[in-house]
């Protein structure tokens, strides 16, 4: 006869309590925000469309002042209509 182990497998018995899950905390929080992202847009659509229009306007704004600088030793930002701003990163 088997000694009794409340339906659990022989490996699992063995691992004792103290061993995490296999798996992980990151997938396992990844594949939750997969399964709710849809779930939160259908249920918020303005949110959504304005979180996703500032997403985009702030990728466009970055690639628009990475086109602008000047990749010298002094740095120049120019903004068109606004000008141009010189810059240096100095070390300490």
């Amino acid at each position: 006869m088997q000694p009794m182990n409340d339906g659990y497998t022989a490996r699992a018995v063995m691992a004792g309590s103290d061993s995490p899950p296999n798996g992980g905390l990151v997938v396992s929080l990844a594949f939750l925000a997969l399964i709710m992202l849809p779930l939160v847009a259908v249920s918020y659509p303005l949110a959504s469309a304005g979180l996703l229009a500032g997403g985009v306007a702030l990728v466009a704004l970055g690639r628009s002042l990475a086109r602008h600088l000047d990749r010298g030793t002094v740095r120049k930002l120019s903004l068109p209509g606004l000008g141009t701003v010189e810059y240096r990163f100095t070390r300490s």
